[in-house]
């Protein structure tokens, strides 16, 4: 495709060659009509494509807990190569499952970066970066990755039924009704959440709040996927003024909080990587 194609132009190439798009009203299967910049179903619900280059297949209200600051500074986070160490491994484990041109889900994707960056390892395969935000869809539509991006919803995932190879779910709510009815039966789930000490210097500065435990979110996996591999992943990353601001800014903690004390020398990054699947090996 032409480097000059314009967002919307690569979007629906992307779009056209999809099959596993359901409408979210009707939940029959959407098509790209040739020439067509809209999708459809066979009961007339169409879908336009923006100019950016994403597909709203969300009919409610947004939700305003994340606003458009908060993912411009999650968007320099990772430019900065903070979640990187992150970034290879969960690679390194898709990698191992040994999968030609797989569909890949991220559900809950936010501003897209972390897809974007998984997208330069996985070779040849059917990208979707889903969240419910329009502005952390708008801004994934900049990262210029191979990705199909939807405003949608978790908890009714525009997909069709067994069409997800691996689903990434990074520090994101999860719906695991959902995420089973849209996996393939040897279908993957990474879930990543937060371990005690993630960003406990950030924490620390908040007044009021109390110590983390993720516990109860660990159990919910536990008791919902069988459990392949838990693997802790703990590392520190130097705090420029910038990146220290930027930080700050991408944490819903620091909502209508003062962060009280000195810049840190350190952010402590620590995550759980989970990966499971509803099929016992």
């Amino acid at each position: 495709m032409s480097r000059e194609a314009s967002k919307k132009e690569q979007a629906l190439c992307r779009f056209s060659t999809t099959r596993f798009l359901r409408c979210p009203v009707c939940e029959a299967s959407l098509r790209l009509p040739q020439g067509a910049g809209s999708l459809s179903c066979k009961n007339n619900h169409s879908f336009d494509v923006a100019r950016q280059g994403y597909l709203n297949l969300f009919l409610g209200a947004q939700n305003s807990q994340y606003d458009r600051d908060l993912f411009v500074a999650r968007q320099k986070v990772f430019a900065a190569g903070v979640y990187d160490p992150l970034v290879a491994v969960v690679a390194q484990l898709m990698d191992r499952l040994n999968l030609k041109a797989p569909c890949i889900l991220d559900a809950g994707c936010g501003e897209g970066s972390f897809l974007a960056k998984i997208s330069e390892y996985v070779g040849e395969s059917k990208l979707i970066g889903l969240d419910l935000a329009r502005d952390g869809i708008r801004l994934a539509t900049s990262h210029g990755a191979p990705v199909m991006w939807l405003v949608a919803d978790l908890a009714r995932l525009p997909l069709e039924a067994a069409s997800v190879d691996v689903l990434l779910n990074v520090l994101s709510p999860a719906n695991y009704g959902e995420f089973r009815r849209v996996l393939k039966p040897e279908g993957t789930l990474i879930k990543v959440l937060p371990g005690e000490d993630y960003l406990v210097e950030i924490r620390e500065r908040l007044p009021g709040l109390t110590p983390y435990s993720n516990q109860e979110v660990l159990g919910k996996f536990v008791d919902q996927i069988h459990v392949e591999e838990c693997l802790p992943l703990q590392y520190h990353v130097g705090v420029t003024e910038e990146l220290w601001a930027a930080m700050v800014q991408m944490t819903p903690l620091s909502r209508k909080r003062e962060i009280l004390g000195d810049r840190p020398g350190r952010l402590t990054i620590d995550l759980q990587i989970l990966k499971g699947s509803w099929t016992e090996s």
